[in-house]
Protein backbone atom coordinates (compact mmCIF):
# COMPACT_ATOMS: atom_id res chain seq x y z
CA UNK A 1 0.00 0.00 0.00
CA UNK A 2 1.46 3.37 -1.05
CA UNK A 3 1.00 6.15 1.49
CA UNK A 4 -0.81 9.18 0.07
CA UNK A 5 1.47 12.21 -0.13
CA UNK A 6 0.78 15.30 -2.19
CA UNK A 7 2.88 15.10 -5.36
CA UNK A 8 5.56 17.79 -5.23
CA UNK A 9 5.86 18.72 -8.91
CA UNK A 10 6.68 22.39 -9.41
CA UNK A 11 6.25 23.36 -5.76
CA UNK A 12 7.02 27.07 -5.32
CA UNK A 13 8.15 29.03 -2.29
CA UNK A 14 5.31 29.94 0.08
CA UNK A 15 7.30 31.28 2.96
CA UNK A 16 10.00 28.67 3.40
CA UNK A 17 13.23 29.61 5.15
CA UNK A 18 16.20 29.74 4.93
CA UNK A 19 16.29 30.58 1.24
CA UNK A 20 19.36 29.79 -0.90
CA UNK A 21 21.45 32.95 -1.08
CA UNK A 22 25.08 32.03 -1.74
CA UNK A 23 25.12 32.42 -5.52
CA UNK A 24 23.81 34.75 -8.16
CA UNK A 25 20.20 34.45 -9.34
CA UNK A 26 21.11 32.83 -12.70
CA UNK A 27 22.70 29.86 -10.92
CA UNK A 28 20.19 27.02 -11.16
CA UNK A 29 21.27 23.88 -9.33
CA UNK A 30 18.90 21.81 -11.49
CA UNK A 31 20.46 23.08 -14.73
CA UNK A 32 22.68 20.31 -16.17
CA UNK A 33 25.08 22.90 -17.62
CA UNK A 34 25.71 24.37 -14.17
CA UNK A 35 28.07 21.43 -13.53
CA UNK A 36 30.35 21.83 -16.56
CA UNK A 37 32.95 24.28 -15.20
CA UNK A 38 33.66 23.13 -11.62
CA UNK A 39 32.24 26.28 -10.06
CA UNK A 40 29.55 24.27 -8.28
CA UNK A 41 32.10 23.00 -5.74
CA UNK A 42 32.90 26.57 -4.65
CA UNK A 43 29.22 27.44 -4.38
CA UNK A 44 28.47 24.35 -2.31
CA UNK A 45 31.41 25.21 -0.03
CA UNK A 46 29.82 28.59 0.67
CA UNK A 47 26.41 26.97 1.16
CA UNK A 48 27.76 24.63 3.84
CA UNK A 49 28.86 27.68 5.83
CA UNK A 50 25.77 29.81 5.28
CA UNK A 51 22.90 27.32 5.34
CA UNK A 52 23.33 23.52 5.30
CA UNK A 53 19.69 23.17 4.22
CA UNK A 54 18.08 25.91 2.10
CA UNK A 55 15.02 26.42 -0.09
CA UNK A 56 16.20 26.62 -3.68
CA UNK A 57 14.24 27.77 -6.72
CA UNK A 58 15.08 26.18 -10.04
CA UNK A 59 13.74 25.31 -13.44
CA UNK A 60 12.46 22.11 -11.86
CA UNK A 61 10.53 23.97 -9.17
CA UNK A 62 11.35 24.59 -5.52
CA UNK A 63 13.38 22.07 -3.52
CA UNK A 64 15.32 21.90 -0.28
CA UNK A 65 19.04 21.67 -1.02
CA UNK A 66 21.08 19.65 1.49
CA UNK A 67 24.81 20.32 1.27
CA UNK A 68 26.27 18.88 4.50
CA UNK A 69 27.16 15.31 5.43
CA UNK A 70 25.20 15.26 8.69
CA UNK A 71 21.91 16.46 7.22
CA UNK A 72 22.40 14.31 4.12
CA UNK A 73 22.73 11.20 6.29
CA UNK A 74 19.67 12.18 8.31
CA UNK A 75 17.57 12.24 5.16
CA UNK A 76 18.99 9.01 3.72
CA UNK A 77 18.61 7.08 6.99
CA UNK A 78 14.98 8.01 7.65
CA UNK A 79 13.08 6.34 4.80
CA UNK A 80 9.70 6.56 6.52
CA UNK A 81 10.08 10.34 6.79
CA UNK A 82 11.81 10.92 3.44
CA UNK A 83 10.44 8.63 0.73
CA UNK A 84 11.91 7.48 -2.58
CA UNK A 85 8.74 6.07 -4.09
CA UNK A 86 7.48 9.43 -5.37
CA UNK A 87 10.67 10.15 -7.29
CA UNK A 88 14.36 10.01 -6.46
CA UNK A 89 15.85 12.44 -9.00
CA UNK A 90 15.15 15.89 -10.38
CA UNK A 91 13.66 16.05 -13.85
CA UNK A 92 11.84 12.72 -13.68
CA UNK A 93 8.61 12.39 -15.61
CA UNK A 94 5.88 12.23 -12.92
CA UNK A 95 3.84 9.74 -14.96
CA UNK A 96 6.86 7.44 -15.36
CA UNK A 97 7.58 7.66 -11.63
CA UNK A 98 4.00 6.77 -10.76
CA UNK A 99 4.17 3.78 -13.12
CA UNK A 100 7.40 2.52 -11.53
CA UNK A 101 6.64 3.36 -7.89
CA UNK A 102 6.94 0.31 -5.60
CA UNK A 103 7.81 -1.81 -8.66
CA UNK A 104 11.38 -0.65 -9.34
CA UNK A 105 14.01 -0.95 -6.62
CA UNK A 106 15.12 2.70 -6.59
CA UNK A 107 11.57 4.10 -6.37
CA UNK A 108 10.16 1.79 -3.72
CA UNK A 109 9.90 2.04 0.04
CA UNK A 110 9.39 -0.03 3.17
CA UNK A 111 8.49 -3.69 2.89
CA UNK A 112 8.20 -3.56 -0.90
CA UNK A 113 11.72 -2.15 -1.18
CA UNK A 114 13.07 -4.89 1.08
CA UNK A 115 11.33 -7.54 -1.03
CA UNK A 116 12.68 -6.15 -4.31
CA UNK A 117 16.15 -5.81 -2.84
CA UNK A 118 16.10 -9.46 -1.80
CA UNK A 119 15.31 -10.43 -5.39
CA UNK A 120 18.53 -8.71 -6.54
CA UNK A 121 20.84 -9.30 -3.62
CA UNK A 122 22.36 -12.72 -4.40
CA UNK A 123 24.13 -11.23 -7.43
CA UNK A 124 25.82 -8.51 -5.40
CA UNK A 125 27.15 -10.35 -2.36
CA UNK A 126 30.90 -10.03 -1.69
CA UNK A 127 31.39 -13.67 -2.71
CA UNK A 128 29.48 -13.31 -5.99
CA UNK A 129 31.29 -10.10 -6.87
CA UNK A 130 34.72 -11.52 -5.99
CA UNK A 131 34.13 -14.31 -8.51
CA UNK A 132 34.05 -11.66 -11.26
CA UNK A 133 37.57 -10.41 -10.55
CA UNK A 134 39.52 -12.81 -12.87
CA UNK A 135 37.30 -11.98 -15.86
CA UNK A 136 37.50 -8.26 -15.18
CA UNK A 137 41.28 -8.33 -14.75
CA UNK A 138 41.73 -10.22 -18.04
CA UNK A 139 39.60 -7.75 -19.96
CA UNK A 140 41.28 -4.74 -18.36
CA UNK A 141 44.75 -6.07 -19.11
CA UNK A 142 43.80 -6.71 -22.74
CA UNK A 143 42.24 -3.27 -23.14
CA UNK A 144 45.21 -1.50 -21.58
CA UNK A 145 47.71 -3.46 -23.68
CA UNK A 146 45.81 -2.44 -26.81
CA UNK A 147 45.71 1.23 -25.80
CA UNK A 148 49.38 1.28 -24.80
CA UNK A 149 50.43 -0.42 -28.03
CA UNK A 150 48.82 2.41 -30.02
CA UNK A 151 51.17 4.86 -28.31
CA UNK A 152 48.80 7.78 -28.93
CA UNK A 153 46.45 9.83 -26.72
CA UNK A 154 42.94 8.41 -26.39
CA UNK A 155 39.59 9.38 -24.88
CA UNK A 156 39.64 7.65 -21.50
CA UNK A 157 35.86 8.00 -21.16
CA UNK A 158 34.78 6.45 -24.46
CA UNK A 159 37.63 3.98 -24.95
CA UNK A 160 38.10 2.66 -21.43
CA UNK A 161 35.83 3.91 -18.63
CA UNK A 162 32.45 3.22 -20.25
CA UNK A 163 33.53 -0.24 -21.36
CA UNK A 164 34.30 -1.59 -17.89
CA UNK A 165 30.76 -1.81 -16.45
CA UNK A 166 29.41 -3.25 -19.72
CA UNK A 167 31.82 -6.19 -19.45
CA UNK A 168 30.51 -6.96 -15.99
CA UNK A 169 26.83 -6.03 -16.00
CA UNK A 170 25.93 -7.35 -19.45
CA UNK A 171 27.61 -10.64 -18.61
CA UNK A 172 25.64 -10.80 -15.34
CA UNK A 173 22.41 -10.03 -17.20
CA UNK A 174 23.00 -12.59 -19.93
CA UNK A 175 23.08 -10.02 -22.73
CA UNK A 176 24.53 -11.43 -25.96
CA UNK A 177 27.95 -9.98 -26.79
CA UNK A 178 26.82 -8.70 -30.19
CA UNK A 179 24.18 -6.55 -28.44
CA UNK A 180 26.49 -4.88 -25.90
CA UNK A 181 27.46 -1.84 -27.94
CA UNK A 182 23.95 -0.97 -29.09
CA UNK A 183 22.40 -1.52 -25.67
CA UNK A 184 25.05 0.71 -24.09
CA UNK A 185 24.20 3.43 -26.64
CA UNK A 186 20.50 3.10 -25.80
CA UNK A 187 21.30 3.55 -22.10
CA UNK A 188 23.43 6.62 -22.74
CA UNK A 189 20.60 8.21 -24.73
CA UNK A 190 17.98 7.24 -22.14
CA UNK A 191 19.82 8.90 -19.25
CA UNK A 192 21.29 11.91 -21.07
CA UNK A 193 19.75 14.85 -19.19
CA UNK A 194 21.89 17.57 -20.80
CA UNK A 195 18.94 18.99 -22.75
CA UNK A 196 15.56 19.70 -21.18
CA UNK A 197 13.57 20.73 -24.25
CA UNK A 198 10.54 18.63 -25.30
CA UNK A 199 12.32 17.01 -28.26
CA UNK A 200 15.20 15.84 -26.05
CA UNK A 201 12.79 14.50 -23.42
CA UNK A 202 10.93 12.63 -26.16
CA UNK A 203 14.23 11.14 -27.38
CA UNK A 204 14.99 9.90 -23.86
CA UNK A 205 11.55 8.34 -23.62
CA UNK A 206 12.07 6.62 -26.97
CA UNK A 207 15.42 5.23 -25.79
CA UNK A 208 13.79 3.85 -22.62
CA UNK A 209 11.11 2.25 -24.80
CA UNK A 210 13.84 0.56 -26.84
CA UNK A 211 15.47 -0.73 -23.66
CA UNK A 212 12.12 -2.04 -22.40
CA UNK A 213 11.58 -3.78 -25.74
CA UNK A 214 15.00 -5.39 -25.62
CA UNK A 215 14.47 -6.79 -22.13
CA UNK A 216 10.93 -7.90 -22.96
CA UNK A 217 12.43 -10.07 -25.73
CA UNK A 218 15.19 -11.29 -23.39
CA UNK A 219 12.60 -12.12 -20.74
CA UNK A 220 10.69 -14.28 -23.24
CA UNK A 221 13.92 -16.08 -24.13
CA UNK A 222 14.71 -16.77 -20.47
CA UNK A 223 11.24 -18.17 -19.83
CA UNK A 224 11.87 -20.64 -22.65
CA UNK A 225 15.47 -21.30 -21.70
CA UNK A 226 16.49 -20.17 -18.17
CA UNK A 227 20.10 -19.14 -17.69
CA UNK A 228 22.54 -18.28 -14.94
CA UNK A 229 21.84 -14.56 -15.04
CA UNK A 230 20.02 -11.76 -13.25
CA UNK A 231 17.06 -11.75 -15.65
CA UNK A 232 16.38 -15.42 -14.94
CA UNK A 233 16.73 -14.77 -11.20
CA UNK A 234 14.19 -11.93 -11.34
CA UNK A 235 11.76 -14.12 -13.29
CA UNK A 236 12.08 -16.88 -10.71
CA UNK A 237 12.08 -14.61 -7.64
CA UNK A 238 9.16 -14.53 -5.23
CA UNK A 239 9.76 -11.32 -3.25
CA UNK A 240 7.16 -10.99 -0.52
CA UNK A 241 5.77 -14.38 -1.54
CA UNK A 242 4.63 -13.41 -5.04
CA UNK A 243 6.35 -13.36 -8.42
CA UNK A 244 7.32 -10.19 -10.20
CA UNK A 245 5.23 -9.26 -13.22
CA UNK A 246 6.91 -9.00 -16.61
CA UNK A 247 6.72 -5.21 -16.30
CA UNK A 248 8.39 -5.36 -12.88
CA UNK A 249 11.28 -7.41 -14.27
CA UNK A 250 11.75 -5.04 -17.21
CA UNK A 251 11.60 -1.94 -14.99
CA UNK A 252 14.29 -3.37 -12.70
CA UNK A 253 16.48 -4.29 -15.66
CA UNK A 254 16.22 -0.66 -16.75
CA UNK A 255 17.16 0.41 -13.22
CA UNK A 256 20.20 -1.89 -13.23
CA UNK A 257 21.30 -0.38 -16.54
CA UNK A 258 21.16 3.11 -15.05
CA UNK A 259 22.92 2.24 -11.81
CA UNK A 260 25.40 -0.19 -13.32
CA UNK A 261 26.47 1.60 -16.48
CA UNK A 262 26.13 5.29 -15.74
CA UNK A 263 28.12 5.83 -12.53
CA UNK A 264 31.31 3.70 -12.54
CA UNK A 265 32.68 5.36 -15.72
CA UNK A 266 32.77 8.69 -13.88
CA UNK A 267 34.79 7.18 -11.04
CA UNK A 268 37.23 5.55 -13.48
CA UNK A 269 37.75 8.57 -15.73
CA UNK A 270 37.88 10.80 -12.65
CA UNK A 271 40.58 8.53 -11.20
CA UNK A 272 42.75 8.98 -14.29
CA UNK A 273 42.26 12.74 -14.15
CA UNK A 274 43.09 13.16 -10.46
CA UNK A 275 46.10 10.82 -10.63
CA UNK A 276 47.43 12.78 -13.61
CA UNK A 277 46.87 16.05 -11.76
CA UNK A 278 48.55 14.68 -8.60
CA UNK A 279 51.63 12.82 -9.87
CA UNK A 280 53.06 12.50 -6.36
CA UNK A 281 49.95 10.57 -5.30
CA UNK A 282 50.40 8.27 -8.31
CA UNK A 283 54.08 7.79 -7.51
CA UNK A 284 53.25 6.95 -3.90
CA UNK A 285 50.62 4.45 -5.00
CA UNK A 286 53.24 2.83 -7.24
CA UNK A 287 55.51 2.62 -4.22
CA UNK A 288 52.71 1.43 -1.91
CA UNK A 289 50.28 -0.77 -3.88
CA UNK A 290 48.91 -1.92 -0.53
CA UNK A 291 47.10 1.44 -0.49
CA UNK A 292 44.88 0.48 -3.44
CA UNK A 293 41.79 -0.05 -1.27
CA UNK A 294 42.07 3.30 0.50
CA UNK A 295 42.93 4.99 -2.82
CA UNK A 296 39.76 3.54 -4.35
CA UNK A 297 37.68 4.94 -1.49
CA UNK A 298 39.29 8.35 -1.92
CA UNK A 299 38.57 8.25 -5.64
CA UNK A 300 34.92 7.49 -4.88
CA UNK A 301 34.79 10.40 -2.42
CA UNK A 302 36.64 12.77 -4.74
CA UNK A 303 34.62 11.98 -7.86
CA UNK A 304 31.21 11.41 -6.16
CA UNK A 305 29.64 9.99 -9.37
CA UNK A 306 25.98 10.58 -8.37
CA UNK A 307 25.37 14.33 -8.12
CA UNK A 308 22.16 14.07 -6.14
CA UNK A 309 19.38 11.94 -4.74
CA UNK A 310 15.91 13.27 -4.05
CA UNK A 311 13.41 12.31 -1.37
CA UNK A 312 9.86 13.46 -0.59
CA UNK A 313 8.89 14.42 2.97
CA UNK A 314 5.94 12.43 4.31
CA UNK A 315 5.23 14.87 7.16
CA UNK A 316 6.31 18.23 8.54
CA UNK A 317 9.72 18.00 10.17
CA UNK A 318 12.84 19.98 11.05
CA UNK A 319 16.09 19.44 9.19
CA UNK A 320 18.96 21.61 10.36
CA UNK A 321 17.66 25.18 10.35
CA UNK A 322 14.80 24.38 7.97
CA UNK A 323 11.17 23.50 8.57
CA UNK A 324 10.34 20.89 5.94
CA UNK A 325 6.68 20.54 4.97
CA UNK A 326 4.85 17.39 3.98
CA UNK A 327 5.20 16.85 0.24
CA UNK A 328 8.36 18.97 -0.09
CA UNK A 329 11.20 17.68 -2.25
CA UNK A 330 14.54 17.32 -0.49
CA UNK A 331 17.71 16.98 -2.58
CA UNK A 332 21.02 15.68 -1.17
CA UNK A 333 24.02 16.98 -3.16
CA UNK A 334 26.55 14.16 -2.73
CA UNK A 335 29.74 15.91 -3.92
CA UNK A 336 29.11 18.66 -1.38
CA UNK A 337 28.43 16.21 1.47
CA UNK A 338 31.64 14.38 0.54
CA UNK A 339 33.68 17.57 0.98
CA UNK A 340 32.13 18.64 4.25
CA UNK A 341 34.87 20.25 6.35
CA UNK A 342 33.23 19.12 9.58
CA UNK A 343 33.68 15.46 8.57
CA UNK A 344 36.73 15.33 6.29
CA UNK A 345 40.06 16.88 7.21
CA UNK A 346 41.41 18.98 4.33
CA UNK A 347 38.56 17.81 2.06
CA UNK A 348 39.84 19.55 -1.06
CA UNK A 349 43.09 17.59 -0.95
CA UNK A 350 43.29 14.18 -2.64
CA UNK A 351 44.78 11.72 -0.11
CA UNK A 352 45.22 8.11 -1.18
CA UNK A 353 45.59 7.01 2.45
CA UNK A 354 42.67 9.01 3.85
CA UNK A 355 41.30 7.36 6.99
CA UNK A 356 38.61 7.42 8.09
CA UNK A 357 36.72 8.09 4.86
CA UNK A 358 32.97 8.00 5.54
CA UNK A 359 31.92 9.22 2.08
CA UNK A 360 28.33 8.68 0.99
CA UNK A 361 28.91 8.22 -2.73
CA UNK A 362 26.78 5.06 -2.51
CA UNK A 363 24.11 6.71 -0.39
CA UNK A 364 23.19 5.36 3.04
CA UNK A 365 20.34 3.67 4.84
CA UNK A 366 18.10 1.06 3.18
CA UNK A 367 18.69 2.57 -0.27
CA UNK A 368 22.48 2.20 0.01
CA UNK A 369 23.54 1.25 -3.53
CA UNK A 370 23.08 -2.49 -3.99
CA UNK A 371 25.95 -2.50 -6.50
CA UNK A 372 28.47 -0.76 -4.22
CA UNK A 373 30.61 -3.90 -3.78
CA UNK A 374 30.74 -4.34 -7.55
CA UNK A 375 31.61 -0.68 -8.17
CA UNK A 376 34.43 -0.89 -5.63
CA UNK A 377 35.78 -4.00 -7.35
CA UNK A 378 35.74 -2.23 -10.73
CA UNK A 379 37.67 0.77 -9.41
CA UNK A 380 40.21 -1.40 -7.57
CA UNK A 381 40.77 -3.59 -10.63
CA UNK A 382 41.39 -0.49 -12.74
CA UNK A 383 43.99 0.71 -10.24
CA UNK A 384 45.62 -2.74 -10.13
CA UNK A 385 45.85 -2.85 -13.93
CA UNK A 386 47.26 0.66 -14.15
CA UNK A 387 49.85 -0.10 -11.48
CA UNK A 388 51.04 -3.20 -13.34
CA UNK A 389 51.27 -1.65 -16.79
CA UNK A 390 51.43 2.16 -16.65
CA UNK A 391 54.34 4.34 -15.58
CA UNK A 392 52.89 7.83 -16.11
CA UNK A 393 49.47 9.35 -16.80
CA UNK A 394 49.20 12.63 -18.68
CA UNK A 395 46.10 14.64 -19.58
CA UNK A 396 46.15 16.05 -23.10
CA UNK A 397 44.04 19.17 -23.61
CA UNK A 398 41.14 20.27 -21.41
CA UNK A 399 38.83 17.75 -19.75
CA UNK A 400 35.16 18.24 -20.65
CA UNK A 401 32.67 17.78 -17.84
CA UNK A 402 29.32 16.13 -18.50
CA UNK A 403 26.28 18.39 -18.55
CA UNK A 404 24.10 16.64 -15.97
CA UNK A 405 22.54 17.39 -12.61
CA UNK A 406 22.39 13.68 -11.79
CA UNK A 407 25.78 12.27 -12.90
CA UNK A 408 28.91 14.04 -11.69
CA UNK A 409 31.80 13.44 -14.03
CA UNK A 410 33.47 13.76 -17.39
CA UNK A 411 32.17 13.59 -20.94
CA UNK A 412 35.63 13.59 -22.51
CA UNK A 413 39.17 13.11 -21.17
CA UNK A 414 42.10 12.81 -23.54
CA UNK A 415 45.01 11.02 -21.86
CA UNK A 416 48.42 9.64 -22.78
CA UNK A 417 49.71 6.60 -20.88
CA UNK A 418 53.37 5.71 -20.78
CA UNK A 419 53.92 1.94 -20.42
CA UNK A 420 55.80 0.65 -17.42
CA UNK A 421 58.45 -1.06 -19.55
CA UNK A 422 59.48 2.05 -21.48
CA UNK A 423 62.91 3.36 -20.58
Amino acid sequence: MTESVTHPAQVRDIGRSPVWEVSRAPDDLADPHFYTDGRHLEIWRAARRVHPVAWTESGEGGVWSVTTHREGLRVLKQPALFRSGLGMRLGSDPAAVRAASDRMLVVSDGERHRALRSAHSSWFTPRAVAALRPMLQRRLDAALMELLARDTPFDAVAELAVRIPTWVLFDMMGVAGEDWEELARMTDRAFDDSDGDPAARAARTEAHTEIFGYFADLLDQRRECPGQDIVTSLIQARPGGRPLSDEDVILNCDGLMNGGLETTPHAVSGALLVLAQHPRAWERLKERPDLVDSAAEEILRWTSPPTHAMRIATEDTDLGPARIRRGDRVVIWFPSCNRDESVFDDPDTFLIDRSPNPHISFGAGPHHCIGSTLARLEVRCVLDALLRRVRTIEVVGEPVRRASNFLHGLAHLEVRLTPEDRA
